[in-house]
C-alpha cells in the first residue's frame, strides 16, 4: 500500500499534473500582469487629474491682459 507522500509524488509526476502546474504559473503571471496594468491605469488617471487641476488653477489665478 502506498503512503500519502508516495501518492502525492506520483500525482505530481503525472503529465496531467504538469499541465495543471503550468496553467497555475500562467494564471499567476496573468494576474500579476493585470494588477500591474491596473496600477498603471490608476497612476495615469491621477496624473491627468492633477494636470487638469493645475490648468484650472492657472486659468483662475492668471492675470488678464
Amino acid at each position: 500500500m502506498l503512503g500519502c507522500r508516495e501518492l502525492k509524488n506520483r500525482a505530481l509526476s503525472h503529465p496531467a499534473g504538469e499541465t495543471v502546474e503550468k496553467w497555475g504559473h500562467t494564471v499567476k503571471k496573468l494576474l500579476v500582469l493585470a494588477l500591474v496594468a491596473l496600477g498603471g491605469l490608476l497612476v495615469w488617471r491621477k496624473v491627468q487629474a492633477d494636470r487638469a487641476e493645475l490648468d484650472l488653477w492657472t486659468e483662475a489665478t492668471g492675470s488678464e491682459n
